[in-house]
C-alpha cells in the first residue's frame, strides 16, 4: 500500500487505535468496599457496651433515635457538646458514614440487640 491508500489505511489505523484507547479513559475500577456499618458500629459498643447498652457510666445508645444520634454524632464532629473523646471519634468518619452508624444502631431491638 503506497500513496494516498497507504496515508489514509494508516490514518484509519491510527484513529482506530486512539478510540480504543479512549474507550478505556474514564473508566475506573470499583472502589474497594469500605468496613460495613455493623463493623464500624462495633467501634461504639467498645464504650457503650454490647449493643449499646451501657454497663458504666458511658451513656446507652440502645433505643435512641436515628436522628437524635446523628445529631449528637455531627455535634461532636464540630467538637460541640462536652465531647471527651467523642470529638475526635466522630471526626475519623465522613458525614455519610455517621448516618449510616446512627440508622444501623437506632435499628437494633432494645431488648435483645438484633435488628428491628
Amino acid at each position: 500500500m503506497t500513496g494516498s491508500r497507504g496515508k489514509l489505511f494508516a490514518r484509519a489505523l491510527a484513529a482506530a487505535a486512539g478510540l480504543s484507547l479512549m474507550a478505556g479513559v474514564g473508566a475506573a475500577e470499583p472502589a474497594p468496599a469500605g468496613p460495613s456499618v455493623e463493623a464500624l458500629s462495633f467501634n461504639c459498643y467498645t464504650c457503650h457496651g454490647p449493643d449499646g447498652r451501657s454497663p458504666a457510666a458511658m451513656p446507652s445508645l440502645q433505643g435512641k433515635h436515628a436522628d437524635y444520634l446523628l445529631r449528637r454524632l455531627l455535634e461532636f464532629k464540630q467538637g460541640k457538646g462536652h465531647p471527651t473523646i467523642m470529638d475526635r471519634i466522630a471526626r475519623g468518619y465522613s458525614d455519610e458514614e455517621l448516618a449510616d452508624i446512627a440508622a444501623y444502631i437506632a435499628a437494633q431491638t432494645p431488648s435483645t440487640g438484633e435488628r428491628r
